[in-house]
């Protein structure tokens, strides 16, 4: 936002001796007074430092009225979002239009008359500046789009570096800090999102970005999936708080979408921006892994895919169980029971061959485990004494639970 709402919200504060934010009309902060007067709550709090407000905050208050609202009004308190004192919003319309509120944490000390009109003569000024700053804002998401989309679509170099160098150039992206992807995929998916869905995605990549660090997050919808662009060098996003705040966005995208199931994957940083598209395809792949492989969870890092990283490389139509070994696709043929020796079989493997560690993970005797052991290699044919055997059984049940054979 421009500095001229940042210096009405402050004189405004000033003259109030209160504490007063800006929002637009889907409670993103715009600004808020820079000098703290008197007590606060934890919704303030939380507004300010956090750079966004709790789960429940938008449903609290359009429930009061927010909407339709033609003038001030009190919300009640809700402390469980942090509305603990209360707050005088003031609706901001042009034309009848919707564009945002004015909040003012009054606590037990209401406004009288006199500050309440002070306040409304101020409506005017702020609507023309939300309405200008929302058209360049728009403008520069736009940029932003076009050229986020041609760092991972076009497959010239110098077209990616290109689009890479005008983000940095049009200040539209932070400069020399590695960038990191994250691609959502609604599953089942391999279909293109409905106008409802790309809506729902686009809201919520608004919102988490107004979590974020200016100019260092591009959000895009595709046609099936939501792209964003982070900087690893984000303080908002470093170390775990970038694993919390996607695993919050997927959970809120799940409470928007029931009918689907909200998969994240998250890729490698790339130090320059001009190779984006590697840590872009790493995501891809991760969330392909967590959409089959169900003891990833909803949110998966290439980094910790493991084997799965390898495997997710190849092409869909070449993850062949024969081509990897013949025997385990009999097993697989013989149904539940067939299941049950090579999930026996994957505990196995898994634990290098160590037989007390597997029949522990599977709860059976060693007995059990050493007749089941002999059955898959009556099977399968492979020798579990066998180097080769072991690496082509274990990689063929990883194959497995990618194309869909196998789920646990």
């Amino acid at each position: 936002m421009t500095t001229e709402l940042q210096r009405i919200i402050d004189g405004l504060g000033h003259r109030l001796q209160r504490n007063v934010s800006v929002d637009d009309w889907r409670l993103r902060q715009l600004a808020f007074s820079s000098h703290e007067y008197g007590a606060v709550d934890p919704l303030r709090e939380q507004s300010i430092f956090k750079r966004g407000v709790p789960s429940g905050a938008d449903t609290w208050t359009f429930a009061a009225g927010a909407k339709t609202a033609e003038g001030p009004f009190r919300p009640p308190l809700a402390p469980e979002i942090g509305a603990t004192m209360q707050r005088l919003c003031v609706p901001i319309r042009a034309d009848g239009t919707l564009l945002g509120f004015i909040w003012i944490l009054e606590g037990d000390n209401p406004l009288n008359d006199a500050e309440t009109e002070g306040v409304l003569a101020t409506l005017d000024t702020v609507a023309i500046l939300i309405q200008r700053d929302q058209l360049a804002l728009e403008l520069h998401r736009t940029r932003s789009r076009e050229l986020l989309r041609d760092l991972v679509v076009q497959e010239d170099t110098r077209a990616r570096e290109r689009a890479a160098a005008e983000l940095v150039d049009a200040d539209l992206f932070v400069a020399s800090e590695p960038a990191v992807a994250v691609v959502l995929t609604l599953h089942p998916g391999d279909r293109a999102l409905t106008d409802g869905e790309r809506n729902v995605l686009e809201g919520r990549l608004e919102r988490i970005g107004g979590q974020l660090s200016d100019r260092r997050h591009i959000g895009l919808v595709r046609r099936d999936h939501a792209l964003l662009l982070l900087s690893d060098k984000d303080p908002l996003v470093g170390g775990d708080a970038k694993l919390a705040l996607i695993e919050e966005l997927v959970r809120s995208l799940d409470r928007d979408l029931p009918e689907a199931r909200v998969i994240a994957g998250i890729g490698e940083p790339v130090p320059h921006l001009r190779d984006f598209d590697h840590s872009y395809g790493q995501a891809e792949r991760a969330a392909r892994v967590a959409r089959v492989v169900e003891g990833f969870g909803s949110v998966a890092a290439f980094g910790g895919l493991g084997v799965y990283g390898l495997l997710a490389r190849l092409p869909a139509d070449e993850l062949s169980l024969e081509t990897h070994h013949p025997g385990l696709q009999r097993l697989l043929d013989l149904g539940p029971k067939g299941e049950q020796l090579a999930g026996t079989l994957e505990a196995f493997l898994d634990h290098a061959g160590d037989v007390q560690a597997a029949a522990e993970q599977l709860y059976v005797h060693r007995t059990t485990l050493y007749y089941r052991l002999q059955r898959i290699e009556e099977l399968t044919g492979a020798q579990l004494t066998s180097g080769e055997d072991r690496l082509a059984l274990h990689l063929g049940l990883k194959i497995a639970r990618l194309n869909g054979r196998r789920r646990d």
